[in-house]
């Protein structure tokens, strides 16, 4: 291996991993305990918890989602023979995105019903589909991908990379002309985009035994 040229994969995943493991504890850090007196009845901490419903669920969705990137980022280096400069590039690019998610996490959580709370978030999200589908692409045209094209598996998997950054452009647009109303639609998105590929990998199988 060329280091100048080829990068170890284990040094990226380990270094991605510890990206990762950071920004999703980090987020946590955004739910506070309601600052009320010890005695105060129960009703009351119930309701005082409600009034934070809107961080809890941008720490659920933001988890959520993460978990995702990371899972794709995980299934993109196994099909990966090895990195070169312009992956690696790239992959610091993607993680640099990836550490911004507890502060746009913090600004949906607080001001998630106006444009400026959601547009940085979703953004956010579109931003890193986008860098983890290029680098999906660039290893594709180069041929640092293993498995055969016209595997079911990696057939599924490339709906989800390819198609993830369409969605989180049309929710971005979507954002902008019609502020506050898509947040919900994220993670169901997602879940769509994820049951596609799943019909994608069910017709490539059966393509391949007829």
């Amino acid at each position: 291996m060329n280091p100048e040229t080829q990068f170890s994969k284990e040094r990226i995943e380990m270094l991605c991993d510890g990206v990762f493991a950071i920004a999703m504890t980090l987020l946590v850090l955004d739910l506070k305990v309601p600052e009320l007196p010890k005695h105060t009845a129960s009703i009351e901490i119930w309701h005082a918890l409600r009034e934070h419903g809107l961080s809890f669920f941008a720490f659920a969705l933001t988890f959520a989602l993460a978990g995702q990137f990371w899972l794709i980022h995980h299934v993109f280096f196994h099909y990966l023979k090895h990195a070169t400069r312009g992956l690696a590039a790239l992959n610091l690019l993607f993680l640099m995105f990836v550490s911004l998610l507890p502060f746009t996490t913090s600004m949906f959580a607080a001001f998630g019903s106006q444009q400026a709370g959601m547009v940085p978030y979703i953004a956010n999200q579109f931003i890193l589909a986008s860098l983890i589908g290029t680098q999906w692409l660039l290893a594709r045209s180069q041929g640092l991908l293993t498995g055969a094209p016209t595997d079911p598996k990696r057939r599924r998997f490339a709906v989800v990379i390819t198609a993830l950054p369409t969605l989180f452009g049309l929710l971005l647009i979507g954002e902008l002309i019609m502020p506050g109303s898509l947040a919900w639609a994220l993670l169901p998105g997602v879940i769509v985009v994820r049951i596609l590929s799943r019909r994608v990998e069910k017709r490539a199988r059966a393509a391949l035994t007829s």
